[in-house]
């Protein structure tokens, strides 16, 4: 590990290999995004209660609602962070880099993770990956130093 954080080398090469990679539900959607972003330098899914369960929208909702009682992203995303035991920031912009996040994005709140340069949120958009401004985090969870063990056994 290169400091206190992810490995920016390996978070790096990850943003960039996604870049392009458009939105799709099931498989590129904004909570997988995050989760594989965390995934990459973690080792920690931490979207297995989802992943590979919806192909779009109505099956996303579905599979939200029968595992969360919700069909809102921001529950699933919560239910996630505390599953895997990731604190939640009392003041959410506090987030720091590769940290999991919920953004307001016009009407709708989604997940992302904290850029590298710490000033954005990167969530997936039609045509690939977004930079959101950090100051639409609404809540946020540090994901280092929780999975700091799991993290370092992976690299």
């Amino acid at each position: 590990m290169s400091n206190s954080f992810w490995d920016v080398t390996t978070f790096d090469k990850h943003l960039r290999e996604n870049a392009n990679t458009p939105f799709a539900w099931g498989a590129h959607d904004c909570c997988l995004s995050a989760a594989n972003a965390i995934l990459s330098h973690t080792g920690v899914d931490l979207a297995s209660d989802f992943r590979g369960k919806y192909h779009d929208e109505a099956s996303g909702l579905a599979i939200m609602k029968s595992v969360t009682g919700s069909e809102s992203v921001a529950d699933a995303v919560a239910y996630c962070a505390k599953k895997h035991g990731l604190i939640e920031y009392e003041h959410p912009l506090s987030a720091k880099r590769g940290d999991l996040v919920l953004v307001k994005n016009g009407d709708t709140v989604i997940c992302g993770v904290i850029h590298l340069n710490g000033k954005h949120v990167i969530s997936v958009g039609p045509k690939g990956l977004v930079r959101l401004p950090i100051t639409a985090v609404v809540r946020a969870w540090a994901v280092w130093p929780t999975l700091k063990s799991v993290a370092i056994e992976v690299a």
